[in-house]
Formats: structure tokens, sequence, C-alpha cells
């Protein structure tokens, strides 16, 4: 079984997506209120699993660790057998497989979820998923919109979409899925919601910044404002953050022809594990002068 030590847990929206699952099986029809309440019984020891990691990453040796993920994976098995048509039990038994890298049985199980209950924003997005690490964008992208058209308040789905886009921009203009007008139209706008949406991610926040650059045409005017917004927002103590949108502001200043004030901005970034990337930028500011 895959070590899922390096893997990172949100177990705050693992905790939320527990209770809108159970909020939406109890107004169906579909379990009784014991087999609710033993899925749920399931569910939660997973989840505790996940939370001593990700409170002390070696809380169990890898032996551990890997019968304490076999007896769910075999809770999950038995109560499936019993109830092979619970949408709920097949949301949580394919999440728990992609973890351990169980990627192609994942897959199989969201797909029998989705046929069961096409309407779900999660089940699209871990199809959306596999299909694009498999290298499937097309496929993907469909299930990326619907997605975010049933829950467009998850950042994820519009993060997720605004990857693909870009990912797979080449494809999708070839094959006249899209134009690159709308394909930057529609990538930018799925950024700037997943931002919109999780205000204090700062690696959400910075990649919509990087979207700017992503552009057929980048908007450097626009991308600068972003960084400025963001660098007001970012407090000083957190050096690491601040030097790095520094270094941004520096290249987009200098993409602007402000050559001077990128050059004095970059000099200013004195965090060691920047100064590969400050030298990079003071490279293309001396270019940018030479030209």
């Amino acid at each position: 079984m895959p070590n899922i030590r390096s893997s990172k847990f949100d177990v705050r929206r693992s905790k939320f997506f527990l209770v809108f699952l159970f909020a939406v099986s109890l107004t169906g029809q579909t379990e009784s209120d014991l087999d609710t309440q033993r899925l749920y019984k399931i569910s939660q020891q997973e989840q505790k699993i996940y939370q001593r990691l990700e409170t002390n990453p070696d809380f169990y040796t890898a032996e551990e660790l890997e019968y304490k993920l076999s007896e769910i994976i075999l809770d999950y098995n038995n109560y499936l057998s019993e109830n092979p048509d619970d949408v709920s039990a097949l949301i949580l038994y394919g999440k728990l497989l992609r973890r351990i890298g169980e990627t192609e049985r994942a897959f199989k199980v969201f797909l029998k979820a989705d046929a069961l209950d096409p309407g779900i924003a999660v089940v699209k997005q871990q199809i959306g998923n596999h299909l694009a690490e498999t290298g499937n964008g097309k496929a993907a992208l469909t299930f990326y919109f619907n997605a975010v058209e049933l829950d467009p308040d998850v950042p994820e789905y519009n993060y997720a979409l605004g990857e693909i886009l870009h990912i797979f921009k080449d494809e999708f203009v070839k094959d006249q899925l899209l134009t690159l007008d709308s394909l930057d139209r529609e990538m930018l706008k799925a950024f700037k919601a997943a931002a919109r949406l999780d205000p204090e991610n700062f690696d959400v926040q910075m990649r919509l910044g990087e979207a700017y650059y992503d552009l057929t045409t980048p908007d450097w005017k626009a991308a600068l404002l972003h960084w400025e917004k963001l660098r007001k927002a970012t407090p000083d103590y957190n050096e690491l953050r601040c030097q790095i949108i520094d270094l941004h502001r520096a290249r987009v200043l200098n993409k602007l022809g402000r050559d001077e004030e990128a050059s004095a901005l970059a000099t200013e970034i004195t965090h060691p594990g920047l100064q590969a990337s400050r030298e990079k930028v003071l490279e293309e500011i001396t270019r940018n002068k030479d030209g």
C-alpha cells in the first residue's frame, strides 16, 4: 500500500464534506438511520487517522498505518457489499482510494457514484481529476465545468478548472473546443473566483497573479495591481511571502518599462531561498535596459 504521509490532508474541509454528505444522506430515501450511523462511524475512524498524522506525521509506524487503513478499507468494502448503491459511501471510499494511490479503482468508484446520482459536484471533480492526470483533457474539462456549475462557491473546483484550461490550452484551441479569447477569459474567471472564495489561501492568490502572465497577451498592469494588493494584505513579519511578492512586483515593473523601480525592488530581496530567482529577475531587467 502506498505511503500517504507526504499527502496534505485538509481536515477542516474534510469535516465540512462529511457534514454535508450526511445531511444529504439523511434527507434521501435510500438509507436507514442505522446504515447512516454505521457509515458515519467508519468515516470518523478514517478522519481520526488523518488528524493524528496532521498533528504528528510519525504518530504511526509504516506497518501501523498500513494496518489502520486496511481496516478502514475492509469496513467500506463490507458496508458497500450490503449497500452497493449508497452514493455517500462510494464517495468516501473513492476519496480514500485516491489518497492511498489506488487511482484506477477510485475512478471506477466515482463513475458508479456519478451514474447513480449525476448531480454531485465533488464526484464530477474527482472524475475530472483522474481524467486530467491521465492526459484526457477534453473529457476532464466537461467534468470540471459541471462541478463549477453544480457548486460555484467551492474554490477548489474553480481553481481546478483554471488549471486545466491553462495546462491543455494548446490542445483545446487546436481541437476548436475554445477560441484563444474565450479560453483566456474562462481561465482568468476561474482563478479570480477561486481567489475571491478563498482570500486567505496564499497559494491561490499567487496563482491568480501568475494567471495574468499566462494570458495569450499578458496583462502586466492587472498583474501589478494584484501583487500590490496582495503585498499590502501580507504582514511584514512573513518575510518570505513578502519577498516572493516583491520579486513578482519587480518582474512586472520591468515588463512595464519601469526598470529603475524594478531594479531597486529586486536588490532588496535578501532571503537565501530566493537568490536564484532574484538573479533571474535582475538579468531580465538588464536585458530590458540593453534592449
